[in-house]
């Protein structure tokens, strides 16, 4: 039986190696699917995302609205990893011999918060029986050529930051899901971020995959790394995951630019640390005068 979420990624990832189409940009290793389809100034993006019952979500939960939000803004936030923004989503549903229409209703409202909030259309799915409730979300993106950001592009010097505080997600935060969208349109439009992805698996999982796509070494320091007031630790902020916020890095220079505004803004963002030098990946704590590896490990969505 397959356990490991990121060996199965780079297995499939393997098999599929030979992207064929002159159309496809960019395939399997990033937050989303780059698509050239011949307009003048954008890209698309592709994106999919599933939340499982017992896995992402109970049930029973309160609100089941939340829900609903869940499922759609996690995989609007790959698409504002990749410094673009929605425009289309389908939704795919496992309806469990429990769910009744008023679930589904409520469910559906809390799609539709985030997609009027950010003008998206849901244009289409399917729904099939399931044992458990599961919901399974593509969406379809635009971002200009020139602000396509990658996990890939991180250089030596860079400096790392996110767009808000960490852990403690799973008390109740991972549920109402707010993508940063207006965020990352900020940053591609102002500065020029090297690398982004979005915090899903947890900081040091995540910004794993930034180094190891750029091949660079990186490290961060313990005092500069914002713990979320529901945060009952600090490996929450490490290792748990689902927070959502954005993971980048940018130049020097931006890095100045930034912090000499950063009052000024109506957005939060902390600098967190910086990238060492190239080579094979790997990721170092800074902890006053110590300094130690950390090992690659997250939430598991399996």
């Amino acid at each position: 039986m397959v356990r490991d979420e990121f060996g199965l990624i780079d297995y499939v990832r393997s098999r599929l190696s030979k992207l064929g189409r002159a159309d496809t940009v960019v395939g399997i290793g990033d937050d989303a699917a780059v698509l050239d389809m011949g307009l003048e100034k954008d890209y698309l993006l592709w994106a999919t995302d599933s939340i499982v019952e017992g896995r992402h979500f109970n049930f029973n939960i309160g609100d089941r609205s939340l829900i609903g939000r869940k499922a759609v803004g996690a995989v609007m936030s790959d698409i504002a990893a990749m410094g673009g923004y929605p425009v289309h989503i389908t939704v795919d549903m496992g309806i469990a011999p429990y769910v009744e229409m008023e679930d589904v209703d409520e469910i559906l409202r809390g799609m539709m918060f985030l997609t009027e909030l950010f003008s998206v259309d849901i244009v289409g799915g399917d729904t099939v029986a399931s044992d458990r409730l599961y919901i399974s979300v593509g969406c379809l993106g635009r971002v200009e050529r020139e602000w396509l950001t990658l996990r890939s592009g991180a250089r030596k010097f860079d400096e790392i930051w996110v767009s808000g505080p960490l852990g403690g997600s799973i008390y109740g935060r991972h549920m109402s899901v707010s993508p940063r969208i207006p965020e990352a349109r900020f940053l591609v439009q102002n500065f020029r971020p090297t690398a982004m992805i979005d915090i899903s698996d947890g900081l040091v999982a995540d910004l794993y995959h930034i180094l190891e796509e750029s091949r660079v070494v990186g490290e961060i320091v313990r005092d500069w790394i914002p713990l979320h007031k529901d945060a009952r630790s600090f490996d929450e902020a490490l290792y748990m995951g689902e927070d959502f916020e954005l993971l980048f890095c940018l130049s020097e220079e931006d890095s100045r630019r930034l912090e000499a505004i950063g009052n000024r803004l109506e957005y939060r963002f902390y600098r967190i640390g910086k990238v060492l030098e190239r080579g094979n990946p790997g990721l170092y704590m800074r902890d006053g005068e110590a300094v130690y590896p950390l090992d690659k490990r997250g939430f598991s969505h399996f």
